[in-house]
């Protein structure tokens, strides 16, 4: 006995991974080395065997619900979205005898990937299946007997049933028939009763359901054109609340739904996208439904008189199209393989059980995928999944959510790795952000610069805005903190900050380098020495002490040589608070060569207050040295050996 999920909590589970292993194997179909298509196997295969642990799994197919020992599964998205997949291509019963090997899987996806079209005789998806020598899996339709060894008998399955579904064509000619007085509103009302009747008098078993829709979907279709929207109408506006118009809503396949609303606004009598918001709210459809009809609409409009009906549309979702064309853009968008599996995969990141494999398909999509809309609206998910990530301050969690999009988007191209850029930057939300970099607690680094590393430079980029823009001192201070442990490793969007034509934002970008160190900064330190504004000069010469010490002491030299009074002055202190021979020497180099005599004065007064630079203002003082000091500095120089040696002695 397995301890903890119950038997009907593990197929969930084993269904679930079906779908998720089925939309990352339709990104790249037959790539089954894909690491999207792997890790999936990997996880159906651990989900098997538990669901398998109390015998053969077999569930059946009730329009976009699953049902385990006649009773529903849970209506998760995953599991509609499989049943609908399956009821599609008239599937009526899933059986999983064993684990199924990866090469199975890939047979069993590819059946399911086939056009609904391709699969509409009965037990067709059985034989396709079959034929490829799957044998731990088998797609059935409903039929006289119960399968040798399934854990359940479906209600009536044992037994022949002598109940006969009419064909379509014979239900409309019956329904239409005598006492359909009135228009076509009280005629709709009318057949609608005569469906509710008529489905009470055959009392098909739950399995065949999808004969009987199949048959009434057959015979509306079949009503003239005013019954027949009026009839849709009816079934719209009652499918909250009325199971017969749930049960035939359900039935429909995305196209057909979508082509049925349309369908109603080209009578004048609703918004075919209103009518596709009312379904999605209901729950009786995804939200996907709004975009699809959308999209049908929009297509029927630019298509003008082209498109004279919806039948007339020549929509084939398995045939050859013509590239551009307006049904080629509604056909793809109908079939709307990669837009749903996308958001199927979009939907498993908030659901940390299944994000190992939903990742990988993920990025597998994101680097296939060409159409920039389609990737922002998966961005959109991508970035809601970081942002809860970045406010749990969930670290290893945030980082392979953002690996997952940056490494096929960020070296992409200019259009993919801005859209990469743009989703992320509205992620690191600026008052996110300073929510999450409170004052340090305790001598304790802030999380932030963790939760920032893996956006790299851009996480840097992000903090720096806000510092430039932020009034508040409290909180420059807050972000400035932050920064000085984020920009290790970063200095590159640092350094281009330095030439920003605000100084306050040179002089963050000064201090945040110092605070950065490594030899790659003091060149560029030593040239913004010479800024034009004081503050940034001052934060200059400070900073190449602390981003380099004793290797900054050349820099220091040129710039109290050449760099004039004020800026000389700045790099004396600078070298004044290094320690070493190495600094003493350069303190000496600038007593020698600098043009102003004050500041020669001034670094022998700094020889003169180090141990390590008594010898070097000996040689200074006697003359020895190359350059020779004039009299008066040598004369200075032996003053101030002899004050030494007082206070020595």
């Amino acid at each position: 006995m397995i301890e903890g999920d119950s038997r009907e909590q593990r197929v969930a589970a084993l269904l679930r991974q079906i779908w998720l292993g089925l939309s990352a194997y339709r990104l790249y179909p037959g790539a089954t080395d894909r690491p999207g298509f792997v890790a999936a196997s990997e996880r159906v295969e651990t989900a098997a065997e538990r669901a398998l642990f109390d015998g053969i799994v077999d569930v059946e197919v009730h329009g976009e619900a699953l049902w385990l020992e006649a009773r529903p599964l849970p209506g998760e998205d995953a599991i509609r979205r499989l049943a609908l997949a399956c009821f599609e291509r008239r599937v009526e019963r899933i059986l999983l005898r064993d684990v199924p090997s990866p090469a199975e899987l890939a047979h069993l996806f590819d059946v399911l990937s086939l056009a609904p079209t391709e699969l509409q005789e009965p037990g067709a998806a059985e034989d396709r299946l079959q034929a490829t020598g799957v044998r731990s899996i088998e797609l059935l339709r409903i039929g006289p007997a119960p399968v040798t060894g399934a854990d359940h008998v479906p209600e009536g399955l044992g037994e022949p049933t002598e109940t006969e579904i009419p064909t379509g064509d014979v239900l409309a000619s019956e329904l239409m028939v005598e006492d359909l007085g009135g228009g076509a509103e009280q005629q709709a009302e009318t057949i609608l009763g005569r469906l509710r009747s008529l489905s009470e008098e055959l009392n098909v078993e739950p399995a065949r359901g999808i004969e009987l829709h199949s048959a009434f979907h057959e015979a509306i279709g079949r009503f003239p054109d005013d019954v027949r929207r009026s009839l849709v109408q009816l079934l719209v506006d009652r499918v909250a609340d009325d199971p017969l118009a749930q049960r035939l809503i359900s039935a429909m396949s995305n196209a057909e739904l979508t082509r049925a609303l349309v369908d109603l606004g080209r009578g004048g009598r609703k918004d075919p996208v209103d009518l596709a918001r009312r379904l999605a709210a209901a729950g009786v459809r995804h939200l996907d439904i709004v975009d699809l009809t959308s999209a049908l609409e929009a297509g029927r409009e630019e298509a003008g008189t082209i498109v004279a009906g919806l039948e007339q549309l020549g929509i084939d979702l398995s045939g050859p199209r013509v590239s551009g064309s307006v049904t080629d853009v509604l056909a793809e968008y109908l079939g709307a393989t990669r837009t749903e599996d996308a958001r199927a995969m979009n939907r498993a990141l908030g659901d940390t059980e299944e994000e190992q494999a939903s990742l990988l398909a993920f990025a597998d999509y994101l680097t296939l995928e060409s159409d920039l809309e389609r990737i922002g609206e998966v961005l959109d998910g991508w970035a809601d999944a970081v942002g809860g990530s970045l406010r749990r301050g969930a670290r290893a969690r945030l980082g392979v959510l953002v690996d997952a999009a940056r490494r096929p988007l960020s070296n992409a191209g200019d259009d993919r790795s801005a859209l990469f850029e743009a989703s992320a930057r509205h992620v690191l939300d600026e008052d996110v952000l300073l929510e999450l970099a409170p004052p340090p607690s305790e001598g304790q680094p802030s999380p932030l610069p963790g939760l920032l590393a893996p956006f790299g430079d851009l996480g840097v980029e992000v903090l720096l805005d806000l510092l430039a823009d932020e009034e508040d001192r409290d909180r420059r201070a807050l972000l400035l903190a932050v920064l000085r442990q984020a920009a290790a490793g970063h200095v590159g969007p640092v350094a281009a900050r330095l030439d920003d034509p605000r100084w306050y934002v040179v002089r963050n970008a000064v201090t945040l380098l110092g605070a950065a160190g490594g030899p790659g900064v003091l060149e560029r330190l030593a040239t913004v020495a010479r800024h034009g504004a004081p503050e940034v000069r001052r934060e200059a010469a400070r900073s190449l002490v602390l981003a380099g010490g004793p290797a900054a002491a050349p820099y220091l030299v040129d710039l109290a040589i050449h760099g004039g009074d004020e800026i000389g002055r700045l790099a004396l202190v600078a070298l004044a608070a290094l320690t070493g021979a190495e600094s003493a020497s350069a303190i000496a180099d600038v007593a020698r060569s600098s043009p102003s005599k004050p500041l020669r004065q001034e670094a022998l007064d700094v020889l003169a207050g180090r141990v390590d630079g008594a010898a070097l203002l000996e040689d200074l003082a006697a003359g020895s040295t190359k350059p020779k000091l004039p009299w008066a500095l040598r004369r200075h120089a032996k003053r101030l050996l002899r004050e030494r040696h007082k206070e020595s002695t």
